[in-house]
């Protein structure tokens, strides 16, 4: 009995040694944000800010006992090639792409819904451009932010036949103000962000205040969500993609109760 309690205090010592040195060793994860996407998603003057951006650090805050959540902002095409090669877990906020984006293997629970929609300057006829079975003379020039799959087979069939022209451009903010002087007559994107972004640029460039751009189009509806990288690969990334999930669902679900 004397012989065998110093071995067995031993191993108890070091399995304790063990579980304190684990539970006080925090994993560090690293999500990349859109940098320009506002209000969901963007910088201002070095901080990243958005509604998504908020959810997520008080997501990360209820898990910040196991998980350093930083959010590192990036231009969208390079956040989405840093993922796909697999050096970050995770990037937001995509929509639902399932065959355009393999290297996405899981989507979180959905941040929010997005309206899709287009904006054009008041004489352009896009109803009479997406219907093929019309006569037209005139191509639309349509911007969209580099990197983005927003458009549905109309406007696929449009551009086949050379009646849409598409322009991918850096950011809302590049696009916007295209439309606003001309150089594109439509834009693509999320109903809230073309509005926050138009009347940004309109307070910071007052010659375009004047300038009249209507919704001509709503495309479709998408949710947005946090994509997991399929190459990222680490013991605990199933862990955290559940315990983050059960974190947005428990504030998604506290906001609506609210």
């Amino acid at each position: 009995m004397h012989i065998l309690k110093k071995p067995l205090t031993l191993t108890m010592s070091l399995l304790l040694f063990v579980c304190t040195f684990t539970s006080n060793s925090k994993v560090d994860i690293t999500i990349l944000a859109d940098d320009d996407y506002p209000p969901y998603s963007y910088l201002e003057r070095g901080e990243l800010k958005g509604v998504y951006i908020n959810l997520l650090r008080r997501a990360g805050d209820q898990l910040k006992l196991d998980y350093d959540v930083k959010i590192i902002p990036m231009p969208w095409k390079r956040a989405l090639l840093t993922v796909k090669n697999g050096d970050v877990i995770a990037v937001v906020p995509p929509y639902l792409h399932y065959d355009s984006r393999p290297f996405i293997s899981s989507y979180s629970v959905a941040l929010g819904t997005e309206f899709v929609v287009t904006y054009c300057r008041e004489n352009i006829d896009l109803k009479a451009t997406l219907n093929l079975n019309s006569a037209t003379n005139k191509r639309v020039h349509l911007g969209m932010n580099a990197g983005y799959l927003l458009l549905d087979e109309r406007y696929k069939k449009a551009i086949t036949q050379g009646r849409i022209q598409l322009w991918e451009n850096k950011s809302t903010e590049a696009n916007v103000i295209k439309l606003l002087t001309n150089k594109i007559d439509c834009y693509v994107n999320d109903r809230k962000a073309t509005q926050y972004e138009l009347e940004s640029v309109k307070k910071s460039y007052p010659q375009y205040a004047a300038i009249t751009v209507i919704e001509k189009d709503e495309i479709n509806h998408r949710t947005a969500h946090i994509g997991f990288s399929r190459e990222f690969t680490s013991p605990y990334k199933d862990d955290f993609i559940k315990r983050m999930n059960r974190a947005l669902l428990d504030l998604i679900d506290e906001s609506v109760t609210e």
